[in-house]
């Protein structure tokens, strides 16, 4: 193994410190370095703004730091003043101490902000510690203010905000203060900042406060502010310029300025650049002063006042009046004098001082993003063009105010949100107007340039206006419309006006005819400005002329939502809807200037020249005209490729870019549709699932290769003979949508006249016809279509000659058909009808006029005739002719006028069997979308039961199957456990009558639980050697695809779940995974029960699964010497041979299959249903599979389809296997050719079939289809569940299409868990509005394991709650472990009393221990519709927690008990003695067995913390953990049940001593020592037992201290009669240090010879291989903790020659009574004879 490396922490920091507003950080992961480079932390520190604020704003900064360290790493960020110094008087709003919080509003706690912020390796989330440090010198100063944060060593990244405020009563201040983050490991300064191009430092960064002290008349004015009465300051920084007029008293009969109850004003700077004549307003606060105001967003240097809105009379004018902008707001008003030409003359102007009303009521916003777009010839939106202001007028009822809006752009939720406008009103304005210019009252606008008085909806938090776009206000006059949504949402009009629908789908009931191919289409609506709205096209004002922008440019919104696209992905041809004009009229380049679409240049440029040749088909590359003639029918008919890319991604459009890389077309992105786009905007509609029916057509070929007929599938827009004929958009309740054939047909329409066949509009109905006004000119459509070939690519016509299979379209707009994701058939562009081939026998495809892209003399010499073009090299490889193919078309509707469509396709026809699956996961929680993304593989097994025909084998593939057995068992030896006890692995015959020889039998006791880790796993462990003790190459160059062994579980309550698989090469290096992770074609992988299951073992999944490494890196699977296995259950199971396997080599041979050659499957032989063994199969990726081992399996929205591999006719057994009823109920349905199946063709009786009683085969429970239907021949119906292999349209017929699915649907099934937090008894709340936090852990999601989806092991979910607050989690999957525990503050001031489970019987394994609840969700349904309650009990006592671990010494052998029963004491402080604990109520705290299902752990909870804690001084409870022994059996109880609490129930543990330690977490921790024991058997010369003997066994050679066992009692005896004293519970040592004793004889009997010398023993006693046992010598060494010692005394005249003589050693290993000594006999017999 290679040598652990020093353990390093990635780590990121990410601090943002706001300016103003709030920023959402990103996590960011750092990319681990090497051992060998420095421990460098890398900070980075930008500003998001440079400019400077007043006091008492806040400041931000952005900091990032990216590096690795091996343990702890504090991050401090400083704050100095510029000289260096502690910047003391900055305060961090959000970072504060809870006594320093004033305002919760404004202001944060550090845990607040700090919470959740920092990433762990695992992804999961943490808080850290972070405080605020003032370092001080000797004489108290602060030197150094900084946020000292403390990282645990797992953490990957940080992400907080700091807002920091500066405040000062100064008039005139600078503060400057520098921001510097510096990160340290154990005082070592590891901060890593490279410098800027201004040498700045990239950990430091300045923010600056600023301000300057004001004139004399602005102090006065700052004066008025403090009393409430500042003025508005007009002259802004915002570029608004606000005037004011007196209306005064004067002595004028004539005028009616007295009286006139509307002052306007006309602003000009010259004759050519002025205003209209504009309302004043009047300010209400002003009273009889009669003043009026306007505000400018321009800075006019003139005006004339007048009465009225018009011109009339010269004395209801001014003269012209230049302004005085030097006044901060000037106001003038009527000397009452007349100039000359009668027009009234004004006085010197001065300053007024508006009072604004107090903004302390709702703030209202305005969505600007569509209204602001300007339409041609001056027609303006709001706010006007090049303008960011936004007029408002609100009234209470009786006053009104008037003003601007704030711009208020925000980024929200993946959103930029760059043209909202906000103004708080104040309080009890509830009537607002918005406007692009002043308004002061509610009379309608002339053009949208202002909306209606709007009522403002008090149910929205953040009421927000969104404005619609121009069209048709722009055009036909009146207020502009929009809706009340809640600020900062995507904009969806349809839905926020919830009064109209965009577009009419009426209802209606599809019924598909089986002489007709229903294709899978999406249908993409593209909205125009009006239907952006939420208004329908059937509505739109009909227009007579049709050739100007408002029919030219109806989406204007969506192409510029395009063109943001294009520009942020640097797109090579950017693409958009509409008429690009550039012939005389109403050109293009008239308006361009409003949208600046990306790709659009002035005239002349080369991206001028390019845009057109790209988005209309009359121009060529270089600006060239491609009119023919005005009457040529081929203007215009051009194609224009090379647009998109040549491949698919993901089957998704792709454009591309200018970098050559590629990106999704947005037009066919439903995110980008649905509003993740530049708008925020739902821009259109997606359709999915939409049926699109073709029909047969007689036809030639297009070759032209023969005047014979061949059949096609058919849509032709212009013909009115076909069955398909007019499509329409429906809605079936059913079904969803389809597309529906009409007698009416849909017309498009010209800059000339009406076409004159039907077009392709199925978002129209002939209302609509021939209406360019309300037809629906922007849509696009994708066909999927799935077909497979001949062996040649070509099939027989009517006259009996081959011709090529085929594909043809024609029509417009643009068309891209991709073959197996790539492009084949480009007919790119803006263009009129053009024809497009592909031919599948000569690998071609042809297009019949395309645009050059070069340089040309225009008309038809721009066009190339009959492009053709070769097949990509990708799509020639040898299976082209068998394998299954996926044709895409991408079809687009958007350069106006008509829209013409003809699709013709002659692919060979089969007959199908498809199964489908789909697993129906609505109902579950949101905290689960992620890990239900993919709810693994499902079994289905496949029967077939032919009724004619000969036996037919199943033809053998070109290339077989090839497997290599790893083991076959025949060497038990090789096959090895882990020696855990009560384990077994050994090799057994088969039982299961399956005849598999030799089998693997493995049983391990207790179950994995989801919460342990990979060691866990290891300890269950089967261990299979490579025959012969080698290693077995199982390389790529072999072809092994993967590992395959079949496996059967004994258990038949067991559920069934997946095994853990790892191989082990010769180096060591292990790979290894749950087999879930590790399907092979998506084969399920979960052992079943009572049944043998094959799994397989992706072998490329697998060698990513790299659990240890060895000395070289990576894999060998040239040299794989060990496969291992485990099982989670306590339950036996059998394992057959491990397997690598070559898979088969498939072909078909693509030609449309005779009867007679489609296997029976040994069917026609048997008479029964058979499996499907060898039969070949498509799945959803269109690989081809041959079905074995009885199973297929799929996943969610995948099919198996089985194309001309049953007879017609047979009957056919469909089963769902192995689907787990807890977590899922299952529905089946039987569809024909896409549409259900009808109750009267099921009933129907024929000459082929009789009908059955079913009266639906819809959505019926169970596992296995059936039809009721009987085939009329010889064969028996199946007593099973079956179908017969027919059409239910027309059975009989034999030349018929059989196209049958069996769909099957899983529901999830959830459950809930209640979760409550009560209070002691007698307790109440100390902290109002305080709430508890509870973490709930979510693992083995379904029962399948599916959290590793989310990357992670375990899904997590808070859940806050106050005292008495109880909240059910709904939608958690049946099946999911969960964990349920309170996360307590160490500061808090409460405590867990306990936990308790009110309602456990409705969750399966319910247990509340140590304060954490266990259990598995049960689904809430059927007879278990209510959820578990699970309560936590806080107190204000004070508690603690106490764990530990269980240790054997040596590990667990048979000697090791099943359990230990342990008990909490506490140290009782009057009597000083330890006793059992008690609860806080006084009750004892119960003792604990502790065992291998708890992993010899245990946890004592509600533990009091202090003796008193009412006490003024508190003395903390002593606590210890005792081991009390082990519990007895049953069987020892005589029948009763053992009780821990009994301690008559418990007995002591033989051969094991305690011993306690604390370890430094402090969990108080038991290891049990291994005792000896010594035997002495004592006896005469004679071989007799000698009693009386005494012995005593010392712990030093001179025999003076006496040992004690380890319960303190000394160590010595006497013989009894039998001779023999046992010293028992001997303290050892351990096998390399073991403990030396002595032992001695004390006394004997009378007339006998002590020992002369104390016998030396050591406790263990090793042994090695050579010794005598038994009179044997041993071949391996070993060790034992029992002594047998037989000692002969000689009488008194008969002495020992030495201290050895007389004494025999022997040894007893472990129970047993094995010599070990008998050499000592041996030997003394020697010298025996020798002397």
């Amino acid at each position: 193994m290679r040598g652990k490396a020093k353990q390093r922490v990635s780590l990121i920091l990410v601090v943002t410190m706001v300016l103003g507003t709030a920023l959402t950080g990103n996590t960011v992961f750092a990319v681990g370095r090497g051992s060998a480079e420095p421990n460098q932390i890398k900070i980075n520190i930008s500003k998001d703004s440079e400019q400077t604020v007043e006091q008492n704003v806040t400041q931000t900064i952005h900091v990032t730091a990216q590096g690795q360290c091996s343990q702890s790493v504090c991050l401090n960020v400083y704050l100095k003043n510029e000289d260096g110094s502690a910047a003391t008087d900055i305060d961090a709003v959000n970072l504060l101490t809870s006594d320093q919080l004033t305002d919760k509003n404004t202001q944060k706690t550090i845990d607040e902000t700090l919470k959740d912020s920092v990433t762990l390796n695992n992804g999961t989330k943490a808080s850290p510690t972070a405080e605020w440090k003032n370092d001080k010198d000797d004489n108290g100063t602060v030197t150094s203010k900084y946020l000292q944060i403390t990282m645990p060593t797992d953490a990957t990244a940080i992400n907080f905000d700091m807002q920091l405020q500066y405040r000062t009563d100064e008039a005139s201040y600078t503060k400057k203060v520098l921001v510097e983050a510096k990160a340290f490991e154990e005082e070592q300064d590891i901060t890593e900042a490279a410098k800027r191009a201004d040498e700045s430092k990239e950990n430091e960064a300045t923010v600056v406060w600023e301000g300057q002290a004001v004139s004399q008349s602005e102090s006065e004015a700052a004066d008025e502010d403090a009393d409430g009465e500042n003025n508005i300051n007009t002259v802004s920084e915002t570029g608004l310029y606000t005037l004011y007029f007196e209306q005064n008293t004067i002595d004028d009969s004539v005028s009616a300025w007295n009286n006139a109850t509307q002052i306007s004003v006309y602003a000009f700077n010259s004759d050519s650049d002025h205003t209209s004549i504009q309302q004043m307003y009047k300010v209400p606060e002003s009273g009889p002063k009669n003043i009026w105001k306007i505000t400018f967003d321009k800075k006019w240097t003139h005006v004339v006042f007048l009465t009225g809105n018009d011109w009339t009379r010269a004395y209801n004018q001014t003269e012209n009046i230049q302004i005085d902008w030097s006044l901060n707001s000037p106001c003038y008003k009527l000397t009452g004098e007349a100039a000359s030409d009668k027009k009234k003359r004004v006085d010197i102007p001065f300053e007024y001082q508006e009072k604004p009303l107090d903004a302390d009521g709702i703030t209202v916003y305005y969505d600007a993003t569509l209204s602001k777009l300007s339409y041609e010839d001056n027609k303006k939106g709001i706010p006007n063009p090049d303008s960011t202001i936004v007029y408002y007028y609100a009234t209470n009822g009786t006053e009104s105010t008037i003003g601007t809006m704030t711009k208020a752009d925000q980024k929200i939720g993946g959103h930029d949100y760059n043209d909202v406008y906000k103004v708080t009103l104040p309080k009890g304005y509830m009537k607002i107007r918005f406007a692009a210019n002043q308004v002061s009252n509610a009379n309608d606008a002339s053009n949208g340039e202002a909306t209606a008085l709007l009522n403002i909806p008090s149910v929205l938090t953040n009421p927000c206006y969104y404005g619609d776009s121009s069209d048709n206000v722009i055009y036909d006059g009146g207020n502009r419309g929009g809706y009340w949504e809640e600020a900062y949402t995507v904009r969806d009009a349809e839905t926020g006006k919830g009064s109209t629908t965009v577009v009419d789908v009426p209802e209606g009931t599809e019924t598909r005819d089986a002489d007709k191919l229903y294709v899978n289409t999406t249908i993409y609506d593209y909205y125009s400005d009006y239907e952006l709205n939420g208004k329908n096209r059937d509505e739109y004002p009909k227009q007579d002329n049709v050739t100007n922008h408002r029919i030219y440019q109806p989406f204007r919104q969506f192409n510029m939502a395009l063109s943001d696209y294009y520009y942020a992905n640097a797109v090579a041809s950017p693409l958009y809807w509409g008429n690009f004009q550039n012939f005389d009229g109403s050109k293009f380049k008239d308006i361009a200037g409003t949208m600046n679409l990306f790709g659009y240049d002035k005239d002349g440029t080369d991206s001028y020249k390019k845009f057109f040749y790209e988005n209309n088909s009359m121009w060529g590359r270089n600006g060239e005209s491609l009119k023919i003639d005005d009457t040529s029918p081929f203007n215009g008919r051009n194609a224009t490729q090379e647009l998109v890319a040549d491949q698919l991604s993901s089957n998704n459009l792709q454009l591309k870019k200018q970098n050559g890389n590629t990106i999704t077309a947005p037009f066919f992105d439903k995110d980008f549709l649905s509003g993740k786009n530049s708008k925020n905007t739902v821009l259109g509609k997606v359709y999915e699932n939409v049926t699109f029916p073709f029909v047969k057509k007689a036809m030639t070929s297009s070759s032209r290769t023969s005047g014979g007929t061949v059949d096609y599938w058919c849509f032709d827009s212009a013909d009115q003979s076909l069955a398909n004929k007019n499509l329409q958009l429906q809605y079936d309740k059913t079904d969803e949508y389809f597309l529906q054939s009409t007698d009416t047909e849909v017309k498009g329409r010209t800059a000339d006249e009406v076409t004159s066949n039907g077009n392709y509009f199925p978002l129209n109905s002939s209302d609509q016809s021939g209406d360019a006004s309300k037809l629906n000119y922007g849509f696009g459509q994708k066909f999927d279509l799935k077909f497979r070939l001949t062996s040649d690519g070509k099939v027989v016509d009517s006259e009996n000659n081959k011709v090529p299979i085929e594909f043809n379209f024609s029509g417009d707009d643009d068309v891209w058909v991709f073959i197996d994701g790539q492009l084949v058939l480009d007919v790119g562009g803006d263009h009129d009808v053009v024809e497009g081939t592909i031919d599948f026998a000569n690998k071609k495809a042809k297009v019949n006029r395309v645009k050059k892209n070069t340089s040309n003399n225009g008309g038809e010499a721009g066009v190339i005739k009959d492009v053709v073009k070769k097949f990509p090299d990708i799509l020639n490889g040898a299976d082209y002719f068998t394998k299954e193919h996926t044709l895409t078309m991408f079809y687009m509707e958007r350069g106006l006028w008509e829209s013409n469509m003809k699709i013709t396709f002659n692919f060979p026809q089969e007959n199908k069997l498809t199964v489908e699956k789909e697993v129906d996961t609505t109902g579950a929680n949101d905290i689960f979308k992620e890990s239900l993304a993919d709810v693994g593989r499902f079994d289905f097994e496949i029967k077939n039961l032919a009724t004619s025909g000969k036996s037919k084998e199943v033809l053998n593939p070109s290339s077989p199957e090839e497997k290599q057995v790893f083991n076959d068992y025949t060497n038990p030896s090789t096959i090895s456990g882990t020696g855990v006890k009560n384990s077994s692995v050994e090799v057994v015959d088969d039982s299961t009558d399956n005849g598999k020889g030799k089998l693997i039998s493995s049983y391990y006791p207790g179950e994995k639980k989801s919460t342990d880790t990979q060691e866990k796993t290891d300890s269950r462990l089967v261990k299979i050697q490579a025959s012969g003790g080698g290693t077995f190459d199982a390389s790529d160059s072999n072809g092994y695809k993967y590992l395959q062994f079949d496996v059967y579980n004994k258990d038949e309550n067991a559920s069934g779940t997946d095994p853990f698989v790892a191989l082990v090469d010769e180096d060591g290096t292990r790979i290894g995974a749950w087999a879930s992770f590790l399907t092979y074609n998506g084969r399920n992988n979960n052992i079943d029960n009572k049944i043998w299951k094959t799994i397989r073992i992706d072998l490329n999944k697998l060698r990513k699964k790299t659990l240890d490494e060895g000395t070289t890196s990576g894999f060998d699977f040239s040299k794989v010497k060990e496969i291992q296995f485990a099982y989670w259950d306590d339950v036996t199971v059998y394992l057959d041979k491990f397997a690598f396997v070559k898979p088969a080599s498939v072909e078909k041979t693509g030609f449309t299959t005779e009867q007679e050659d489609i296997p029976d499957y040994g069917s026609i032989k048997s008479k029964k249903l058979e499996p499907v063994n060898g039969a070949y199969y498509q799945n959803t990726n269109g690989d081809t599979i041959i079905y074995s081992d009885g199973l297929l399996s799929i996943g969610n929205k995948e099919s198996a389809i089985f194309s001309d591999q049953f007879r017609k006719g047979s009957y056919l057994s469909i089963a769902e296997k192995n689907v787990s009823s807890d977590v899922f109920t299952t529905t089946w349905s039987l569809y024909e050719k896409g549409a259900s199946v009808n109750q009267s063709d099921l009933s129907k009786n024929t000459s082929t079939v009789t009908g059955g009683e079913n009266t639906s085969v819809e959505k019926q429970s169970g596992y296995k289809v059936n039809d009721g239907r009987k085939e009329e021949a010889e064969v028996k119906k199946p007593d099973e569940s079956t179908i017969v292999f027919r059409s239910y349209k027309n059975p009989d017929s034999e030349n018929a299409v059989i196209d049958l699915k069996a769909k099957y649907v899983n529901k999830l099934r959830t459950g809930s868990i209640s979760l409550k937090k009560e209070l002691s008894n007698g307790e109440s709340e100390t902290q109002a509005g305080r709430n508890y936090k509870f973490i709930i852990e979510y693992r083995n999601v379904a029962g399948m394991k599916l959290e590793a989806n989310t990357g992670t092991d375990v899904i997590k979910q808070e859940i806050e709650l106050e005292a008495n607050e109880q909240q059910i989690i709904t939608g958690i999957p049946a099946g999911t472990d969960y964990t349920i525990y309170e996360e307590i503050p160490e500061s808090a001031d409460y405590s867990l009393e306990k936990v308790k489970v009110t309602v456990p019987e409705n969750d399966k394994n319910v247990k509340a221990e140590n304060n954490v609840v266990t259990g598995i969700v049960v689904a809430d349904d059927g007879d278990n519709p209510t959820s578990t309650a699970v309560t936590f009990m806080n107190t204000v006592t004070p508690l603690i927690s106490i764990s530990g671990t269980k240790t054997w010494e040596g590990g667990e052998t048979a000697d090791t008990p099943d359990n230990i029963v342990v008990q909490i004491q506490r140290l009782n402080p009057d009597t000083k003695e330890y006793e059992q604990a008690k609860d806080k109520l006084g009750e004892l705290i119960p003792n604990q067995i502790v065992d291998i299902k708890s992993d010899w752990k245990y946890t004592f909870t509600g533990l009091l913390k202090y003796v008193n804690y009412t006490a003024t001084d508190k003395q903390e409870c002593k606590y210890k953990v005792v081991e009390l022994g082990t519990l007895r059996s049953s069987e020892e109880l005589g029948d009763v049940t053992p009780d821990p609490q009994n301690l008559e129930h418990i007995k002591q543990i033989a051969g094991y001593y305690p011993e306690y330690t604390t370890a430094t977490d402090g969990s108080y921790n038991i290891t049990n020592r291994k005792t000896g024991t010594l035997k002495i058997i004592k006896k005469t010369g004679n071989n007799e037992f000698l009693e009386g003997a005494e012995f005593t066994l010392y712990t030093d050679s001179k025999t003076t201290n006496v040992a004690k066992d380890y319960l303190e009692n000394d160590l010595t005896g006497t013989t009894g009669k039998n001779g023999e004293l046992v010293f028992d519970n001997i303290i050892t040592g351990t096998e390399e240090t073991p403990i030396t004793y002595y032992l001695k004889e004390v006394k004997t009997k009378a007339g006998y010879v002590l020992l002369k010398e104390p016998i030396k023993i050591t406790l263990p006693y090793k042994y090695n291989a050579g010794d005598i046992v038994n009179g044997n010598k041993v071949t391996e060494s070993g060790v034992t903790w029992n002594l047998t010692y037989t000692i002969i005394n000689d009488k008194a005249f008969d002495l020992p020659a030495s201290g050895n003589k007389g004494i025999y050693k022997f040894i007893v290993i472990g129970i047993t009574t094995v010599l070990v000594g008998g050499y000592l006999l041996t030997k003394r017999k020697k010298r025996r004879r020798e002397q």
